[in-house]
């Protein structure tokens, strides 16, 4: 048994039938992050005729003088094979030591629990939970999120089964917002890399990244055609005809409550009055708006997401919209029209990150609400673990403040 380096070609070979084949365990992903001073490598434990029994892709970056490893949602090696794993993990140990790598981080794609939204969020573990459990023996610490989103990649994340969605499991309200969207005028086109910024400048507060990492992403990964940058605009002379349809069918309306008013003037037929005199000066306005950009010709993104495409899911990496049109559920419209995209070619859509706080008076309601909205698996994975290599080395990193400067910014 040894450990060695492969070539991406027998890497790709051996991770192809795994579930935990991922875009983060690539060569792609190990040129985007050499732009932050990563190195990457696939290292394999072999038998002694160099047949692969476990593998990884590896970033290996400086911190101090040192060096640490960081195997970007891996392993990929049967978790379940509690000896495999074990003499993986000593003889990598063995193998970083050698290379002066003083600690090595993980986050592997091992869903441990899902949480029940319908039941207060109740996390319901399940028998991955043992694999944290030997991790640990092995002497793997898992780090802690002090506060949500902190960690590398996310904790937390709802996944749609797309060969069973089912429109109908979503609720009226959901479905309404959804309709609204498509009475409005929005539509889908498909962007480039010329779009980019638009989309990092309706996204940039809910990402650690910036834009060039962004950039170097959709270069690399668009080389296989393995991303997608999808746009919503806003369709003025579609928005214009239904606005006026609206105006026509709210002033019929409006016409029979005032009639009914000179008569009946009492609390019901008065609300009655005022919220219809309000919806049709919404619609007026409507109207205008979609006039002026019919007129101006107008070329408004109003939301835009990045999405990667690898084996047989889509992950949803970035999204952001303009919160000024808030009221034509860009969102809603989006995501949908996603699923409906992608369904027929993929199995699964990932829509990234959830944040670990369900509170109605969080910061991260309303983003989360957005994608549990539509009856996904809300997921949580393994989380984040570190194994230290040199105790000693370790604690230098920990007194300079290497370690915060480093995974806390």
């Amino acid at each position: 048994m040894k450990m060695i380096e492969i070539s991406k070609e027998r890497f790709y070979d051996f991770i192809k039938n795994s579930p935990y084949n991922n875009y983060c365990q690539s060569d792609y992903y190990g040129i985007v992050m050499k732009n932050k001073e990563y190195e990457y490598s696939f290292v394999a434990y072999t038998d002694n005729d160099e047949n692969i029994l476990a593998t990884s892709m590896f970033l290996i970056k400086k911190i101090g003088r040192f060096f640490y490893a960081y195997s970007p949602r891996g392993f990929v090696i049967d978790y379940n094979n509690t000896e495999l794993l074990k003499k993986f993990t000593r003889n990598l140990m063995k193998y970083f030591k050698r290379k002066n790598i003083i600690f090595l981080k993980i986050n592997p794609l091992i869903p441990i629990a899902e949480i029940n939204k319908n039941n207060n969020y109740e996390r319901i573990t399940n028998s991955n939970i043992e694999i944290l459990d030997i991790l640990k023996g092995l002497g793997f610490k898992k780090r802690k999120e002090t506060k949500p989103l902190e960690l590398i990649e996310p904790k937390l994340t709802s996944i749609i089964d797309l060969k069973k969605f089912d429109f109908n499991s979503i609720s009226e309200d959901i479905k309404k917002r959804i309709d609204i969207s498509n009475n409005n005028g929005l539509e889908i086109i498909n962007g480039d890399i010329n779009n980019l910024e638009t989309i990092f400048e309706l996204a940039k507060d809910t990402t650690k990244e910036d834009i060039t990492y962004y950039n170097d992403f959709y270069n690399e990964f668009n080389k296989n055609n393995n991303v997608d940058l999808l746009l919503v605009k806003v369709n003025y002379e579609t928005y214009l005809i239904n606005a006026k349809k609206r105006v026509e069918d709210e002033q019929i309306k409006n016409d029979e409550i005032n009639e009914k008013f000179k008569n009946d003037t009492s609390e019901e037929i008065y609300e009655q009055k005022m919220k219809s005199d309000k919806d049709l000066e919404t619609y007026k306005q409507d109207v205008i708006f979609a006039t002026n950009g019919l007129k101006n010709n107008n070329d408004i993104v109003i939301m835009g997401a990045l999405i990667v495409k690898w084996n047989n899911k889509i992950t949803i990496l970035l999204s952001g919209k303009d919160n000024n049109y808030d009221y034509l559920y860009p969102d809603y419209y989006l995501y949908y029209n996603i699923i409906e995209k992608y369904k027929e070619k993929y199995d699964v859509l990932d829509f990234y990150n959830i944040a670990d706080d369900f509170d109605e008076n969080s910061i991260y309601y309303n983003s989360n609400k957005v994608k549990t909205d539509f009856s996904p698996i809300i997921t949580e994975y393994i989380g984040e673990l570190d194994l230290v290599i040199s105790e000693w080395k370790f604690k230098i990193l920990e007194r300079n403040n290497l370690l915060s400067n480093e995974f806390n910014n």
